[in-house]
């Protein structure tokens, strides 16, 4: 499954790529290792967005070790190893709490999906041959579905846009480290 298939027009886009000297299958593995606690940007950025959530009492136990992408705050929506995966859903990070948990949407329901006040987010990583060895990437992508909340969220991407590529960053040397054997 492309993005395409699930968020065509974005309002807003990263992409971060690296090439690793691994086969994909090694990459695809390490992929699937990495853990938070391997992750210190994440787990700092991660912990001062969720402060406010944890504070409310909702989202406890958030940020305890565990795999990267069983982390993601959108679900799994398609996964072809080792070659891709996709993720996807409709939030509403800019709130200081996080928003209401979005409802439960495939890929072609979150294309479709229209209801006021939500963002749509999908992100990637894609496995790609090239030479002896892979090259992963990740895309992040953001629509919102009216004018008012698009407002909003803007602010909230100015703010959080580095970081966010900051973790894509981190993760993707966490699995090159993991893929080359550098780290357990």
């Amino acid at each position: 499954m492309e993005l395409d298939a699930v968020l065509p027009r974005p309002e807003h886009v990263t992409r971060q790529a690296r090439w690793i000297p691994a086969e994909p299958p090694v990459v695809w593995d390490a992929l699937h290792r990495v853990r938070l606690s391997g992750l210190p940007v994440t787990l700092a950025l991660s912990s001062a967005r969720f402060l406010p959530v944890v504070l409310t009492g909702r989202g406890l136990g958030q940020l305890h070790d565990r795999p990267f992408l069983d982390a993601l705050p959108v679900p799994l929506l398609a996964s072809e190893p080792p070659s891709s995966l996709v993720f996807g859903g409709a939030l509403q990070a800019w709130r200081l709490t996080g928003g209401d948990d979005g409802p439960a949407l495939d890929a072609d329901e979150l294309r479709a999906f229209t209801r006021r006040g939500w963002v749509k987010a999908a992100m990637d990583f894609r496995l790609t041959p090239r030479g002896r060895g892979t090259v992963l990437s990740s895309e992040t992508r953001a629509m919102s579905t009216d004018a008012e909340t698009r407002r909003r969220f803007d602010r909230y991407w100015r703010l959080i846009r580095h970081g966010s590529s900051a973790i894509r960053w981190e993760v993707l040397t966490a699995v090159e480290l993991k893929a080359t054997g550098r780290l357990p």
